[in-house]
């Protein structure tokens, strides 16, 4: 028998920056299987967030000249599977809010019963300057060179298999 659960919120969900593979999961039964987020990245300068940032005479090179950039095999099994649960207890939750800076990769929130399985994210990636995150963040007078120059650039073989039990309310 299915036992009720309550999630109150009296607030807000505040997200200011949320990446690759980051998720929020709010409710009674949240199911994400098999997450998957494979890929390269090239930035001269990469994410800035806040207020007030100041860059300011900066020179940003990034060559990545490779022969071959970056294959990807990801050929994962997905195996969700229900079995019967056992009568829990209902939940019962109240929130006044939920606040989140930074989610980057492979990053989650979870709220009441969740059943989140097979995150994977995989990446290469050359920032020059990076992620700036925050506020009145000042970067002055630089100078950022990135030179990657492989022949066979981030190999990602990730090949998974990826179970899943989830109990059958």
């Amino acid at each position: 028998m299915l036992k009720s659960s309550q999630i109150n919120f009296l607030g807000n969900i505040n997200v200011q920056t949320m990446q690759r593979q980051s998720g929020i999961f709010i409710g009674e039964r949240n199911n994400a299987i098999g997450w998957s987020a494979h890929g390269k990245e090239n930035s001269v300068i990469g994410g800035i967030s806040g207020q007030s940032n100041l860059l300011y005479q900066n020179i940003s090179i990034l060559i990545d000249p490779d022969f071959i950039d970056t294959p990807i095999d990801d050929r994962d099994i997905n195996l969700s599977l229900e079995y019967p649960g056992n009568e829990d207890s209902p939940t019962n939750l109240t929130l006044e809010s939920i606040n989140v800076n930074t989610m980057i990769d492979n990053s989650a929130v979870f709220v009441g019963k969740g059943h989140v399985t097979g995150m994977d994210a995989n990446e290469k990636a050359n920032y020059s300057q990076g992620s700036l995150f925050g506020n009145q963040n000042r970067v002055l007078n630089n100078l950022n060179i990135n030179n990657d120059q492989d022949q066979i650039d981030a190999i990602i073989d990730d090949q998974d298999i990826k179970i899943a039990h989830i109990k059958k309310e």
